[in-house]
C-alpha cells in the first residue's frame, strides 16, 4: 500500500515543480504566460522553478511567438532527449519492443518471435539481451535509461506489476516488472493492459485530444476495452475494469479461454472465425478459405467467398450487439475502434455501427459517435513509452516517488 508523504514546504515545492514541468510537457511549445495562467503561482516562484528545470536540463527554450502586434514571447518546451524509454508488448506469438525519446517518439523497434505459451523466464531473457542491444544500435548510454513500460494482454495488477492471468499467454501470478527489476535494479518499470497503453496514446496525439469522456474498444485477436472518464483511465477496484470481451452475448455459446462459456470475445473476434468456420465447413466444400485468420477471412470476403462472407457478416452483428450494450449501459460520446481487425473495418464497421446506433438514446435523437482510430500500429508502443513517462512525471505525492535525475 502507498504511503502519503507528510505535508511540508518540501512537498509543495515538489509539487509546483512537477505541475509546471506537466504543463509544459503536455502542452508545449508554451510561454511563460500561458503558464503561469494555468499554474496559479507567482512571478518569483514561476521564475524559479523554470531556472531550476532549465538548469537540470528537463526544458529549454524553444523560439518566439507568433507576434500579435505586441513584444513576442519567448516558448518554453521539455526536452525531449532528457533521456530513453523502452516500451515493451508481449504477444501471444511475438515480442515488440521500442525505444523511445521522452515524448513517446519511436526512435527504433525490434521485433522479435516467440512461442505460444512461451514461460515468463523465457521472455524475460529476450527482453534483458534485446535491450542494450537497441540501445547500442542507436548510440544511447544504458545510463539514460529512466524508465520502462511493460504492455499484456490480461488483468494487470499495475501498482505490483504482476499478470495476474493472461490466458492469452498462458501465464498467472507473473511478478514480471520485479523478474526484470531484477536485470535493471536501477530502472523504474510499469506494466499495464495492452488496450491501457494504447488508450494513453490516443490521449496524447488521437481522439483523446478532443474529447474527455470516450471508449476504446480493439477487435482483432480478441476484444479489449478502456473507458475514459475526465481524461483518466477507469480501472476498477483491482485494475480489472473493460473485460469487455468476456461479457456473455450467448448463453451456453462457444466455450472461452476464460473458463466461461459464450463469452464476446468468441463471436465477435477472430476466434468466432475458428469456431463457426469449423462448424460450417463441412456445408461449404467449394470454399476457399485456408484458414480461419482475420486476414484470410477477409481476403476470401473480398473474393466473394459465401463461407467467409457469412462470416464476416455474423461476427459484426455480435461486435454490434456487443457495443450497442456498452452504449446503454456506459451513454459515451465517442467510441473509438482500434486493433488489428480495423485493418479491415470496410468489411464490417457499417454493419457495427448501424447495429449500435439502434439504441435506447437514439429514440431521443442522442447519438455516440464511432470513429476509427487514426493513429497507426506501432502506437501500442507510443502508449507503453507513455505509462512509464506518466509515472515517471506524476506529481510525487507518496513515499518512494523519486526518480532518477530529476
Amino acid at each position: 500500500m502507498r504511503v502519503l508523504r507528510n505535508g511540508s514546504k518540501e512537498l509543495i515545492k515538489d509539487i509546483n515543480r512537477f505541475k509546471v514541468l506537466n504543463i509544459i510537457r503536455e502542452q508545449q511549445p508554451i510561454s511563460r504566460i500561458e503558464i503561469s495562467k494555468q499554474c496559479d503561482l507567482g512571478v518569483s516562484t514561476l521564475t524559479y522553478i523554470i531556472e531550476d528545470l532549465t538548469s537540470q536540463g528537463l526544458i529549454h527554450e524553444a523560439g518566439e511567438s507568433t507576434s500579435t502586434g505586441g513584444r513576442r514571447a519567448k516558448l518554453i518546451e521539455f526536452n525531449k532527449d532528457y533521456g530513453s524509454m523502452i516500451s515493451i508488448k508481449i504477444e501471444e506469438k511475438q515480442l515488440l519492443l521500442a525505444l523511445t525519446n521522452m515524448n513517446a517518439e519511436i526512435i527504433d523497434v525490434i521485433k522479435v518471435p516467440i512461442h505460444k505459451y512461451s514461460t515468463p523466464e523465457a521472455v524475460i531473457d529476450i527482453i534483458v539481451d534485446q535491450i542494450p542491444m537497441i540501445l547500442t544500435k542507436n548510440n544511447k548510454e544504458i545510463s539514460t535509461l529512466l524508465g520502462i513500460g511493460i504492455l499484456s494482454s490480461g488483468l494487470i495488477n499495475r501498482h505490483e506489476g504482476i499478470i495476474i492471468r493472461s490466458t492469452m499467454l498462458g501465464w498467472n501470478n507473473v511478478p514480471i516488472a520485479d523478474m526484470l527489476r531484477a536485470k535493471f535494479p536501477n530502472i523504474q518499470i510499469f506494466v499495464d493492459k495492452n488496450i491501457n497503453g494504447f488508450t494513453l496514446a490516443e490521449l496524447w496525439k488521437g481522439e483523446g485530444q478532443e474529447s474527455n469522456d470516450f471508449l476504446v474498444v480493439s477487435v482483432g485477436a480478441g476484444i479489449g476495452l478502456t473507458v475514459v472518464i475526465g481524461r483518466k483511465i477507469n480501472y476498477g477496484s483491482i485494475g480489472g475494469a473493460g473485460e469487455f470481451g468476456h461479457t456473455t452475448i450467448e448463453v451456453n455459446g462457444y466455450p472461452c479461454h476464460c473458463g466461461q462459456n459464450g463469452c464476446l470475445e468468441m463471436y465477435a473476434s477472430e476466434f468466432f472465425f475458428e469456431n463457426k468456420g469449423k462448424d460450417l465447413l463441412s456445408h461449404y466444400p467449394n470454399t476457399s478459405l485456408e484458414n480461419f485468420s482475420f486476414s484470410e477471412v477477409a481476403k476470401q470476403t473480398e473474393l466473394g467467398d459465401e463461407l467467409a462472407i457469412l462470416l464476416m457478416k455474423e461476427m459484426s452483428q455480435y461486435l454490434g450487439y456487443g457495443i450497442r450494450n456498452l452504449i446503454n449501459t456506459l451513454n459515451p460520446d465517442k467510441i473509438v475502434m482500434a486493433g488489428e481487425g480495423m485493418k479491415y473495418s470496410h468489411l464490417f464497421l457499417d454493419d457495427v455501427c448501424h447495429i449500435s446506433q439502434e439504441n435506447f438514446f437514439s429514440k431521443v435523437d442522442i447519438q455516440t459517435k464511432i470513429v476509427p482510430s487514426r493513429l497507426r500500429d506501432n502506437e501500442w508502443l507510443v502508449g507503453g513509452a507513455l505509462l512509464a513517462i506518466n509515472h515517471l512525471f506524476q506529481e510525487p505525492i507518496y513515499e518512494g516517488m523519486e526518480v532518477k535525475g530529476l
